[in-house]
């Protein structure tokens, strides 16, 4: 049985097969005849920000950033206080 992440990464180049199709199709519609131009056009563009959208979003899962160490500031190191004069 695969992992999760085995079947993330295959989902990863099925959308690359699908970015191919893609460009292929939007090839084929700008070379086509303009007198057979369909009513509504596909939106190429949409679709690939789409696709990179989807593999961005496996990408952050799959390979989370490393935190980065918290900036706490510098300590003093003087740890005395003054006593009161008046007591």
């Amino acid at each position: 049985m695969a992992s999760e992440l085995d079947e993330l990464s295959t989902t990863q180049r099925l959308l690359d097969q699908v970015q191919l199709s893609l460009d292929r199709a939007r090839t084929v519609s700008a070379q086509s005849d303009p007198n057979n131009r369909r009513r509504y056009l596909f939106d190429y563009k949409k679709a690939n920000e789409d696709l990179n959208t989807m593999r961005a979003g496996i990408d952050r899962y799959t390979q989370p950033s490393r935190a980065q160490p918290l900036d706490y500031g510098k300590v003093s190191g003087d740890y005395t206080r003054g006593r009161p004069l008046w007591r």
